[in-house]
């Protein structure tokens, strides 16, 4: 099976137009762990917002270890991107039945005060 182009998707995922966004989506989607690290290498070369929240969407889909680790490092340390943070909380409480009490918690209490 030949590798999928990652930049070409992820592109895809914030195309205006909704059947390239799904197309990638699945896409990623059926890759299942085999596409978190060619995301998350997408997301630390430089992305903008849009798509930096689109990968993390797609990760919060494909849950698992990896993912979430993911997940819990932007919500933990970004500090300079706040929809990002905010994403990552998002992705995180999707998947909430994989975190501790006191996670669920916390991101509970943080997307409730950022409204």
């Amino acid at each position: 099976m030949h590798q999928p182009n990652y930049q070409a998707l992820v592109k895809k995922l914030v195309s205006p137009d909704v059947a390239d966004q799904m197309a990638a989506k699945m896409i990623l989607i059926a890759l299942d762990e085999d596409a978190i690290n060619p995301l998350v290498d997408e997301y630390y070369a430089g992305i903008t917002d849009a798509e930096g929240i689109a990968i993390l969407g797609v990760l919060a889909d494909i849950g698992g270890y990896e993912a979430l680790a993911v997940l819990r490092n932007v919500f933990d340390f970004e500090e300079v991107r706040p929809a990002l943070r905010y994403a990552a909380a998002q992705g995180l409480l999707r998947n909430s039945d994989k975190l501790t009490l006191e996670e669920n918690q916390e991101i509970t209490l943080y997307l409730a005060e950022q409204g």
